[in-house]
C-alpha cells in the first residue's frame, strides 16, 4: 500500500511537473469531449422536447374514423374495456353534428356552422399542453373548466368565442334547422358556456358538447321528439340506438398502431398521427447514430494519441521508472504510473469540457426559448449523462494508458544502473 500510494504522489508530481505537456493533453481531451457532450445535448433536449410533445398532446393519440358505420352499446363498452384506450365516445352523423349558429343576445354577434364534438369525464382536449404563444399572450381560459352536462351547456372554441364576445359563465342562443315536409323549420334554445378552449386544442369554431346533447339535435333533425327541450316529433324508438361515429385516444402514442391495426381488422377504416409518430422515432434513431459515430471516431483518435503520447512519457523516463524498481517498487506499482496521469489528464478534460458545455448550452436554449414551452430545452443534459460521461472518460484514458504501463512494467532494474 505504501508503494502504491508513494507512485500516486510521484504521477502527480510528474503531471505538475510538465504542467505544460499535461495542459496539451487536457485541451486536446476538452477539445474532442465538449462538442460531443453539446451534440448529445441537442440530441438528447432536441429529441426529448419532440418525444414528450408526441406523448402529452392528445392529438397524437387519436385514432379517427374514416367514414360512417353502425356502433351500439356493447361495441363502445368493449372497446372502453382494453387497457391501450384511454377514452372513447360514440359521436353522430357528421351531417348532423353542428349547430345553424350560435348568438351573442347582448350583441347580436353571430357564428354560423358551429361543429359539435361530443365530450364527457375524462375528455383528453382538456390536458392539452400550453403552447409557449398561446402561453405568453394568455388569451384564454383555464382548460380544466367545468365539461359541459346535459342539453343546456357547450364549451367553445377560443375563435368562437372571440367572433361572440363571451367568456366562461354567460349565454348564448343556440339554433338548428331542419326540412321537414318541404318546409324549413328551426329551433331556438338558451345555453350556457362553461369554458372558453385554448387556440391550439380546437382551431375552428366548434363547442365541445355532452353527448346528449349531439343526440338530441340529432333526433331533432330526423323529425324525432325531444321531451327534454320540448321539440315535438315522432315518438323515439324503442330499439337500442346505434351511432355512426366515435371519438378514440389510446392510452400513449405507443399503443396506436395496434389499436390501428385492431380497427382495421373489424373492416372500420381510420387514420391516426403514426407517420408523424415514426417520423419521430426515426429521427431518434438516426440522431443517435450520427451521435455514436462522430463520438467513436473523435474518442478513439484521441485515445489512440494518448495511448501514444503516454507511451513516449514512459519511454522518456525509462531511466528515473527502472531506478524506482531497483530501490524496491514492485512491478504492479509501475504500471500505475501511467494510468495515474491519464486519468489526472481525463478528470481534467472532463471537468473542462463541462465548463465549456454550461454557457453553450444556456446560449442555445436562450436562443430558442420562444419556440419551448416552460420546462422545455433545446439542448439538456441530465447529471446522469455528465456523470456517465466522465466515467467513460476515465475508463477511456486509462484503458489507452495500459500499453503504457505494460511497457513501463517491463523495465528492467539494471538499466538504471548501467546508465549511472
Amino acid at each position: 500500500m505504501h508503494a502504491t500510494r508513494e507512485i500516486f504522489r510521484l504521477a502527480a508530481r510528474d503531471f505538475l511537473y510538465e504542467r505544460r505537456l499535461s495542459l496539451c493533453y487536457v485541451l486536446a481531451l476538452t477539445a474532442v469531449l465538449a462538442p460531443l457532450l453539446i451534440l448529445f445535448g441537442l440530441k438528447f433536449g432536441l429529441v426529448d422536447t419532440l418525444a414528450r410533445r408526441l406523448v402529452e398532446s392528445p392529438v397524437n393519440r387519436e385514432v379517427i374514423a374514416v367514414g360512417s358505420h353502425r356502433y351500439d352499446a356493447a361495441w363502445f363498452e368493449r372497446i372502453a374495456a382494453r387497457s391501450d384506450v384511454a377514452f372513447v365516445i360514440p359521436s353522430t352523423r357528421r351531417i348532423a353534428a353542428s349547430l345553424s349558429q350560435l348568438q351573442n343576445p347582448a350583441t347580436g354577434a353571430v357564428v354560423r356552422a358551429v361543429q359539435m364534438v361530443p365530450t364527457g369525464a375524462g375528455e383528453p382536449l382538456l390536458h392539452l399542453p400550453r403552447s409557449p404563444s398561446s402561453a405568453a399572450a394568455k388569451v384564454t381560459e383555464d382548460a380544466f373548466a367545468k365539461i359541459p352536462e346535459g342539453v343546456t351547456e357547450l364549451m367553445l372554441s377560443a375563435s368562437a368565442a372571440q367572433r361572440l364576445g363571451v367568456s366562461s359563465g354567460e349565454r348564448v342562443l343556440a339554433r338548428i334547422d331542419r326540412t321537414a315536409a318541404g318546409r324549413d323549420e328551426g329551433v331556438v334554445w338558451e345555453v350556457t358556456v362553461t369554458g372558453v378552449l385554448r387556440p391550439e386544442v380546437l382551431t375552428e369554431e366548434a363547442a365541445l358538447v355532452p353527448l346528449e346533447l349531439l343526440v338530441a339535435t340529432e333526433d331533432y333533425r330526423d323529425g324525432v321528439a325531444v321531451p327534454a327541450l320540448g321539440w315535438s316529433g315522432v315518438p323515439p324508438s324503442t330499439a337500442a340506438r346505434q351511432f355512426a361515429r366515435f371519438r378514440l385516444y389510446a392510452v400513449s402514442i405507443n399503443d396506436v398502431a395496434r389499436l390501428e391495426a385492431d380497427l382495421t381488422a373489424e373492416g372500420i377504416d381510420v387514420r391516426s398521427q403514426l407517420t408523424e409518430i415514426a417520423a419521430m422515432q426515426a429521427l431518434d434513431r438516426n440522431l443517435t447514430r450520427v451521435f455514436w459515430l462522430i463520438a467513436g471516431i473523435g474518442t478513439l483518435g484521441f485515445l489512440a494519441s494518448l495511448a501514444a503520447n503516454l507511451l513516449a512519457n514512459v519511454e522518456r523516463k525509462r531511466r528515473e521508472l527502472s531506478i524506482l524498481r531497483l530501490i524496491g517498487f514492485p512491478t504492479a506499482s509501475l504500471m500505475l504510473f501511467p494510468i495515474t496521469q491519464a486519468a489526472l489528464i481525463a478528470l481534467f478534460g472532463a471537468l473542462a469540457a463541462v465548463l465549456v458545455y454550461l454557457p453553450v448550452t444556456l446560449t442555445l436554449n436562450d436562443w430558442f426559448t420562444l419556440s419551448l414551452q416552460p420546462g422545455e430545452s433545446i439542448c439538456r443534459l441530465l447529471p446522469i449523462h455528465l456523470a456517465l460521461a466522465l466515467g467513460t472518460t476515465l475508463l477511456g484514458a486509462m484503458t489507452a494508458a495500459a500499453w503504457a504501463g505494460w511497457r513501463a512494467a517491463r523495465i528492467a532494474p539494471a538499466e538504471g544502473v548501467r546508465d549511472v
